[in-house]
């Protein structure tokens, strides 16, 4: 595959005990830093979502993360027409 819109990983994230009593506002935060957030558990103070792979050491350094973990990853080709598309041409999956 010669073409990359983006490289995404699907993480989960630990937040920081100071954090447990205001996930809401730590799910926030996560947000505008660039995760689209899938769950959050309020009982073990996870986070599940995914986000482009290269904002992951930047969400380690928000103050409501204790740590990434990065589940998968994979290359991310968007059609032409969405926004996320970067190259702007359609292939199919097998192309070279």
């Amino acid at each position: 595959m010669n073409f990359n819109d983006a490289q995404m990983s699907d993480i989960t994230v630990v937040i920081d005990k100071r954090w447990e009593n205001n996930l809401i506002g730590a799910v926030e935060d996560l947000k505008k830093a660039g995760v689209e957030v899938r769950s959050a558990d309020d009982d073990k103070s996870v986070v599940e979502g995914v986000c482009e792979s290269g904002k992951v050491k930047d969400l380690e350094k928000l103050d409501c993360v204790d740590y990434v973990r990065t589940t998968f990853s994979w290359i991310a080709d968007y059609p032409p027409g969405d926004p996320r598309d970067q190259d702007k041409i359609a292939r199919d999956a097998d192309e070279d």
